[in-house]
């Protein structure tokens, strides 16, 4: 039962997508609602993008239109190795403070008025240091400028995630691109959930950050994309029962809920690490002795039984998530019959177009070659 029910989770909405996405070409003006449920309206085909976050340039490579891509924020180029063909595109501010003149500038090219050719793509919601860098604001800040269309879709949320590629194929015509990807991932997913499947449930803790004190660990609830990709992977996250996205919690609080595997995500700014010892992965190592020692934790089960893995964060989040969620499965259930890094080579490869790093990790401690 529990086999037929994610199967019809994860290909019932594909199907109504693939249906959606027939029914024909686009005309114009065309409208359609963003994720920050705005109605965009678009005067003529896209030619133009700028993307402001990293998910937005991930998606549009995603679906093979990365020539469009005129620019892009600090942090897009920051990830060259993740773009490599956008790191030589103009620079548009930060991600957080996009600059509105520079925008302007290029949505002129050489002429007075600017052709309703361009879009530019944010998030739809979000502050930092108590100010909003989400679509709405990024509305304002252009709204002396005409004819630039201004869309918010966040492309890293599970739950909205199948709707967003498919918008943005419509928009692009690129929607065969789109179904060729929504297909391959939710089989991916569905073959997951199947290997994982009567394998056990693991109690899991997912810390997202290295934390700055022991009271103030980060992790996530019920209805993080991080409790869903656990819940896939044959997992129960031991904060599962909450209704925050995010969560504070304390060690103590931790030790309490007795996990059998504890998860900690690590940033990098590259693309894979370099197998042990590498710069990178003896990093990671500390990271894990730090959590391995930590005061009272010893009797904890995934502590006694050394079931503590750093993970690399790029592929917890976004198109490639289903990447993580294989990793994650893996680790817990050693036995089962799957292969991670060959789904992470296929979305690297395959989907996105970017060359595989051979012979790097994106686990600490590495898995065992079967």
């Amino acid at each position: 039962m529990k086999n037929r029910i994610a199967s019809a989770l994860l290909i019932l909405p594909l199907v109504a997508l693939l249906f959606c996405m027939s029914c024909g070409a686009a005309d114009y003006p065309m409208t359609f609602t963003d994720s920050a449920d705005r109605e965009v309206t678009l005067q003529m085909p896209v030619e133009r993008i700028i993307v402001l976050s990293t998910d937005a340039a991930e998606a549009v490579e995603l679906l093979g239109a990365a020539d469009k891509i005129v620019g892009v924020t600090d942090t897009v180029q920051k990830y060259s190795w993740y773009f490599p063909n956008l790191k030589n595109k103009a620079l548009v501010g930060k991600w957080s403070a996009p600059d509105y003149e520079v925008i302007a500038q290029i949505a002129k090219g050489n002429e007075d008025t600017i052709t309703p050719d361009i879009l530019v793509l944010g998030y739809p919601s979000g502050k930092t240091g108590g100010k909003s860098y989400g679509v709405d604001a990024v509305a304002e800040g252009l709204a002396p400028f005409k004819d630039i269309a201004i869309a918010g879709f966040s492309f890293y949320k599970g739950d909205s995630m199948d709707k967003e590629i498919t918008t943005l194929g419509q928009i692009l015509g690129k929607e065969d691109k789109a179904s060729e990807y929504l297909a391959w991932k939710n089989s991916k997913k569905e073959s997951i959930a199947n290997a994982a499947e009567g394998k056990g449930i693991s109690k899991v803790y997912f810390e997202n950050t290295q934390p700055k004190g022991l009271g103030e660990l980060k992790t996530n609830g019920g209805p993080s994309d991080i409790d869903k990709s656990i819940r896939l992977a044959g997992g129960l996250n031991i904060f599962g029962s909450s209704s925050d996205e995010s969560i504070t919690t304390s060690w103590e609080t931790v030790i309490s809920k007795n996990p059998d595997v504890i998860f900690q995500a690590k940033s990098d700014d590259v693309l894979g690490w370099g197998t042990f010892p590498s710069s990178n992965t003896i990093a990671a190592q500390q990271v894990r002795d730090e959590i391995m020692t930590r005061t009272g934790g010893s009797a904890v089960p995934a502590i006694k039984n050394k079931k503590v893995w750093i993970l690399y964060r790029k592929m917890l989040y976004g198109p490639g998530s289903v990447a993580g969620i294989a990793f994650m499965a893996k680790l817990m259930h050693p036995e089962i019959d799957i292969d991670p890094e060959g789904i992470y080579k296929e979305y690297l490869v395959d989907q996105l177009g970017v060359k595989y790093p051979e012979g790097k990790t994106f686990v600490f401690p590495e898995l065992e070659s079967e």
